[in-house]
């Protein structure tokens, strides 16, 4: 009985085992079957994958091959672009080189370079035996002499200079004004040397030319301590240092330089007698001098700009030629002016006067006094102003009683209407010799021809009546204060 139930337990145990074993197999075998389901889903998404990745590295490098091909079919086209600029631009600028050769042998002029830029020179030796109106070059020689002698605080005065020295100066400019866009495109100068009168001129083929331009003439003129011009201190001058700001990198500084303007003595000499003071008004009325086919000046800039488009000699010939005129008439200019000033060349009493005026405004009493006593003698219009100068002088000096007879003569000698003697000789009488009747009656005087004066400007009127009625006043208190 025993053995049959430990039988039963054996084989119970047994198949427990089984059954252990077999779950394991089939748990094995079932695993197997996920994995290679697994691997199967795995390889066919791997494939998937890969064929689309092939398919994306396919295309990426057919997209990328097409780029550079673009790429290199732009840079072929961009090199082939930039080798036909090149070429334009080389044509272009040989094109514009003969232009410009033929431009400079139209106007007899030498190509000066710096770097890329360029200017025309033309340069010519005239003879000094030449007439330039009433004048030739070596009388330049002898005026510059005779001052040596004259007055050395004279503004015209060329003491210690030689004739060398003096550069007569005039540029032509695009316009009148006086901002940064007005070029200067043409540059002349004359210097009367030993043997003959050197000339040179400067032209400005471009605006991108301005640094030869400069450099060019910078360094021939040599020294401008003494510029001789025509309106050149208010104008020309200015105008050179506002362009030469914009190159001063590239081209020699600018020198220090003095001046002598013409303009300003031409209207102190001859205002009066000019409708206008222009170096042309002047040249055919005080030095009788004549131009022919002579560019207007106003026409200049117009006749530029044409030739900025089209290089042509013959459009510019014309500004040169008038250019080349202007700096030879300062010469002839200076030399009048000089020897007027100096006493070489007869004067009429306007002139006299002026120059003795001038004389005395600039602290050379010397020259201005006898001019002035020998003006006083005339029965002149300048003769009454010249006793009036003269009068001033004298109580200036401390000569009062010259001062108050001088200024009395100028009284009797007035042809138009002046207050000054009258109030110069009541200052006299009342601060000097404390005549307060006198100086009244002068003082009311004065104020009748205030009141005749009718160039006189409203405002300077209106100033001297204030001083008179001032005067009036304190002279009456006076008057008053010495009667009580």
């Amino acid at each position: 009985m025993f053995e049959k139930e430990d039988k039963k337990g054996g084989e119970g145990q047994e198949s427990a085992v089984l059954s252990t074993g077999a779950y394991y197999e089939v748990r094995k075998e079932r695993k197997n079957k996920l994995t290679k389901r697994f691997d199967s889903h795995f390889s066919r998404t791997l494939r998937t994958s890969l064929k689309v990745i092939n398919v994306s590295l396919k295309h990426k490098l057919q997209l990328y091959k097409k780029q550079l091909h673009d790429a290199q079919q732009a840079a072929t086209t961009h090199q082939k672009e930039q080798h036909e600029d090149k070429k334009k631009k080389t044509a272009k600028r040989e094109s514009r080189e003969k232009e410009m050769e033929r431009a400079a042998q139209g106007i007899g002029a030498q190509i000066r370079r710096l770097d890329e830029a360029c200017v025309l020179v033309h340069a010519e030796r005239v003879d000094l035996k030449e007439k330039i109106g009433p004048y030739s070059a070596a009388d330049l020689f002898h005026t510059v002499r005779a001052w040596q002698t004259g007055s050395r605080l004279h503004p015209l005065s060329a003491s210690g200079l030689r004739c060398e020295d003096l550069l007569f100066f005039d540029t032509e400019t695009t316009g009148l004004g006086s901002g940064t866009g007005e070029l200067i495109f043409l540059i002349g100068f004359a210097r009367v040397e030993k043997n003959a009168i050197e000339i040179k001129q400067y032209f400005l083929p471009g605006p991108g030319h301005e640094a030869a331009f400069y450099d060019a003439f910078l360094r021939d003129c040599r020294s401008l301590k003494n510029l001789v011009t025509f309106n050149g201190k208010a104008f020309d001058w200015p105008r050179v240092k506002t362009r030469h700001r914009f190159v001063r990198d590239q081209v020699p500084r600018l020198p220090a330089f003095g001046h002598f303007d013409l303009l300003h003595a031409s209207r102190r000499l001859w205002k009066s007698r000019l409708d206008s003071v222009r170096l042309q008004t002047v040249e055919s009325e005080i030095l009788g001098m004549r131009r022919e086919r002579d560019v207007p000046g106003k026409m200049a800039p117009f006749l530029y700009f044409k030739f900025l488009k089209q290089p042509d000699a013959n459009l510019v010939k014309g500004i040169l030629e008038h250019n080349r005129e202007d700096v030879l008439s300062l010469i002839a200019l200076y030399t009048h002016l000089s020897k007027k000033v100096l006493g070489l060349a007869e004067n009429d009493t306007e002139e006299t006067f002026e120059i003795a005026r001038w004389y005395l405004q600039v602290g050379d009493d010397k020259r201005a006094v006898p001019l002035l006593r020998k003006l006083s003698g005339t029965e002149t219009r300048e003769g009454a102003r010249a006793k009036t100068c003269l009068a001033k002088w004298y109580k200036r000096e401390g000569k009062y009683a010259r001062a108050l007879t001088m200024f009395q003569s100028a009284i009797r000698a007035l042809n138009d209407p002046d207050d000054t003697p009258y109030i110069e000789a009541a200052k006299i009488m009342e601060h000097q010799y404390k005549d307060y009747e006198k100086a009244l009656q002068y003082t009311l005087k004065a104020m009748e021809y205030l009141d005749a004066n009718v160039n006189l400007p409203k405002e300077k009127r209106n100033r001297r009546e204030a001083d008179c009625i001032k005067r009036i006043h304190r002279l009456d208190g006076k008057l008053m204060r010495n009667k009580g």
